[in-house]
């Protein structure tokens, strides 16, 4: 077994004169025994010889096996290991972190972030959750309960803690209430085509009639038009306020439906408001943690840009800017959600502030474009699989989840087909008839014997 225990108070050859031990300069100053000499493992000291020697067989025993964690690398403050391990080397691409970091440094270190790691278990997270819950929303919550998981799980593999307390099946994580993907109704959709700017209409028909996200719709290029189809091959996205391009969600290109009404509509839409040579940085998802400076930039003519002074385009449009500017104001004018409220902030010695608050449910954000787009999509009779590709969806089983109810009523073939085995006399002609040897079924249904003029039963 690798190791050994030292004793650091007596030497361990005897004195030649003596033959007894002799003191060494560290007698009866801190802890006597040492256990070291264990590959992977820090020395460590005991007051008892029995503790020391405890610790090196199953020390010993856990780093020949692999499994070793040392508790002092435990005892590090759950906020401490958040700011100088886990949150830097974190790699997520910068949209993801930006949406995380409120999460983790509001809702989790404010609670728990002065326990050490290895004191946070199943009492603490019920706790940190009690507490949490009187403020957050179930999907935050929720969220936010992933994200402390992942903390932990990051510290178990670092070998900090034994086991990660998340996985502990007493815990629950809170369950978001089921609710169905909304889309729009054709005279809702007109009516929000009336309401919005022109400029910015083409955006509409890029979410209804290609499935399109909102940024992928921003950063949309005539150059991606092939044919019928559409190369989706970037996205805009906001981070810190400040704009980049993207690969698509999950870093998946893909290839989208092209209408030859939204080719004419695009073509028409080019000749009112001429493209734009945008060049931003590449926020690439394998390089997370280049500073933004460092990032390579690319070039894309975009169909819909921002409007600068004096009426020009600009550059690529803001997400931000275009939901509070365009998206709610529209929705309000369309009559699809109601006024927003206007609060006034007096500031004295200054300009009085207007704020406006639009009420607008999530589900009707540019997204509801898209899910609409699936809905036509499955009501035309096309499959899963073919919208799932559409969409981007890499299991087609979440595509139907997702959007099971926009499919035509099931079972109205089968359930006509079965009232024909129903009514005697009524079989359809060419209907397939069951086997000779199939039993009756229902009252009335005719077996193969009935239709050639044999009793049933003979």
């Amino acid at each position: 077994m690798p190791g050994y225990i030292e004793d650091r108070w007596w030497t361990k050859k005897p004195d030649p004169a003596t033959g007894k031990k002799r003191k060494t300069e560290r007698y009866g100053k801190g802890k006597r025994w040492r256990v070291a000499g264990i590959p992977g493992v820090r020395d460590r000291s005991f007051e008892r010889e029995a503790d020391a020697k405890a610790w090196l067989k199953e020390s010993a025993t856990d780093s020949t096996r692999g499994t070793f964690y040392d508790p002092r690398d435990g005892a590090i403050t759950l906020q401490e290991y958040v700011e100088e391990h886990w949150w830097p080397n974190l790699r997520k691409p910068p949209s993801t972190k930006q949406s995380m970091k409120p999460r983790v440094f509001n809702h989790i270190l404010p609670h728990v972030g002065h326990l050490p790691l290895n004191r946070i278990g199943h009492d603490e997270i019920l706790a940190w959750q009690t507490k949490a819950e009187r403020s957050l929303e179930v999907s935050t919550l929720s969220t936010t309960w992933r994200h402390f998981s992942s903390i932990m799980q990051a510290a178990h593999k670092a070998k900090r803690i034994p086991a990660n307390p998340f996985r502990d099946e007493d815990l629950k994580a809170p369950t978001i209430p089921k609710s169905k993907a909304k889309a729009w109704a054709p005279e809702t959709v007109i009516a929000m085509r009336q309401a919005l700017p022109a400029r910015y209409r083409i955006l509409l028909d890029l979410g209804i009639a290609a499935g399109l996200r909102q940024g992928e719709a921003f950063a949309f290029s005539p150059d991606d038009i092939d044919g019928d189809e559409i190369n989706v091959v970037r996205q805009v996205v906001r981070i810190n306020s400040r704009l980049g391009f993207a690969p698509p969600k999950g870093n998946k290109e893909r290839i989208a439906p092209c209408p030859p009404a939204l080719a004419r509509a695009v073509k028409e839409y080019a000749n009112l408001f001429p493209t734009v040579e945008v060049t931003l940085p590449w926020v690439d998802p394998d390089r997370p943690n280049l500073a933004w400076e460092d990032r390579p930039t690319r070039t894309a003519r975009l169909l819909v840009t921002t409007i600068r002074t004096g009426g020009k385009s600009g550059g690529a449009m803001n997400r931000t800017y275009f939901d509070d500017r365009i998206w709610k104001p529209a929705l309000v004018e369309a009559g699809i959600i109601g006024p927003p409220e206007e609060e006034v902030v007096r500031r004295p010695g200054k300009a009085t502030l207007k704020r406006v608050r639009f009420n607008m449910p999530r589900e009707e954000g540019f997204h509801v474009t898209r899910h609409t787009f699936a809905s036509i999509v499955l009501q035309s009779g096309e499959t899963i699989t073919q919208l799932a590709a559409w969409l981007g969806h890499s299991d087609p089983a979440f595509t139907l989840r997702t959007y099971v109810h926009f499919m035509p009523k099931s079972g109205s073939k089968g359930l006509a087909a079965l009232g024909e085995w129903v009514s005697p006399g009524a079989s359809a002609a060419g209907a397939l008839s069951p086997a000779s040897d199939s039993p009756q079924i229902l009252p009335g249904a005719r077996s193969s014997e009935d239709s050639e003029g044999v009793p049933a039963g003979q």
